[in-house]
């Protein structure tokens, strides 16, 4: 059966612009055709005589209606849109592409959990529908879930090998697990099936970062950047490079563009590590707080907001930070090397003392110092 369904993968729509969610995605050829099929197919609904209608059959009008509605989606007329795939429910409510369609429109209205339940009853109608998997893969992880997005994107990947928006997200999924090496291993294949792709080559560029290889993120942000400028996780990877080398003003532009990808927070910090070192204490705590709201019990976030804050004489917020922080390393399954726990700790030792002093240092941060933590956590990674 044809597939008459409109795929949105929350990567995948970025793999164009390099931002997630807010481009449309490249269409193949194959998807080119079937937009043809039902453009005709609607151009059709309008010329045949009130006679002719009688002879198609029930599914034929949900297919019609199916059509119409993509074309109007396309046209982000979602009330429409709407309309359409549910009159295509009437005549076939087993038809499973408008449902997954319906989740689209839900999707692009912020209806995260209703999107997810009409992707789901379209998987129970057809479990072989590779956009369905992809778009529940998607719908996971913007709800926070990216185990469960690997499951989906791998599913979507065995039934159409040939899904390249289910590739790219489940490069991001593993990423985002921590399964480095699987995530580089299916970015190569992406590159071999997207060749000279910006944005394939910016996922590359940062799944090195993750994989901790400087060499590997420059080549691959630098080719991205000289296809696309704008793409911000080639300028995340390049950033981070930068930054590692004790360059932090020259990375600061791309870091700034880097934030916008989304990561869960980190590229937030990375880029208030960068503020950290250039002196820039008030803004680096300004750039945790928006790592913070992404990620909450991001390990790197919680102890930068705790640097910048004690170096700015706020004893009571820097001690929060460094507790959250540390309590949260402790939980994690690779945490802190001893000596920067150790740094750490002693640190917070520092700031539970100032804080408790009847009057407290001035803007000298003169206990981040005689702990010894200026750098980054983490060296600046």
């Amino acid at each position: 059966m044809r597939r008459n369904s409109v795929e949105q993968g929350m990567y995948g729509a970025g793999r164009g612009g390099g931002r997630a969610g807010t481009s449309a995605r490249r269409t193949t050829g194959n998807r080119r055709r079937r937009v043809a099929a039902a453009a005709a197919a609607v151009v059709a609904l309008g010329m045949p005589a009130l006679g002719c209608l009688a002879t198609t059959s029930l599914h034929e009008r949900a297919v019609a209606s199916n059509d119409a509605g993509i074309l109007r989606l396309r046209a982000n007329d979602l009330a429409g849109a709407d309309a359409a795939f549910r009159l295509a429910l009437e005549y076939n409510d087993r038809f499973s592409e408008p449902y997954n369609n319906l989740a689209v429109v839900a999707l692009r209205r912020g209806a995260l959990a209703e999107a997810e339940a009409l992707t789901r009853k379209a998987l129970r109608l057809n479990p072989d529908f590779a956009e369905a998997w992809n778009n529940l893969g998607y719908l996971r992880l913007r709800q926070g879930d990216p185990e469960e997005a690997v499951g989906a994107f791998e599913e979507s990947l065995r039934t159409d090998p040939g899904q390249l928006d289910a590739r790219y997200n489940l490069v991001l999924a593993l990423g985002l697990t921590g399964r480095d090496d699987d995530a580089w291993e299916q970015a190569l294949r992406l590159d071999v099936a997207s060749p000279d792709d910006p944005g394939v080559q910016a996922l590359l560029a940062w799944i090195a970062t993750l994989r901790g290889s400087p060499e590997d993120a420059s080549e691959w942000a630098t080719r991205a950047l000289a296809a696309r400028p704008d793409q911000p996780l080639a300028a995340y990877a390049l950033g981070w490079v930068l930054l590692r080398q004790g360059r932090a003003a020259e990375s600061e532009p791309f870091l700034r563009l880097g934030a916008q990808a989304d990561l869960g927070g980190f590229a937030w910090s990375l880029l208030g590590a960068a503020l950290l070192q250039l002196d820039r204490w008030d803004e680096a705590r300004e750039v945790f707080r928006h790592a913070l709201e992404a990620g909450p019990e991001q390990v790197p976030a919680l102890l930068g907001a705790g640097l910048a804050a004690a170096w700015v004489g706020d004893y009571v917020a820097a001690t929060e930070y460094l507790e959250r922080g540390l309590a949260a390393d402790a939980r994690a399954a690779e945490g802190l090397p001893t000596a920067e726990r150790e740094r750490m700790e002693e640190l917070l030792a520092l700031v539970r003392e100032q804080a408790a002093a009847p009057r407290p240092r001035a803007r000298d941060g003169g206990a981040v110092r005689a702990a010894g933590t200026v750098d980054t956590p983490g060296g600046a990674e």
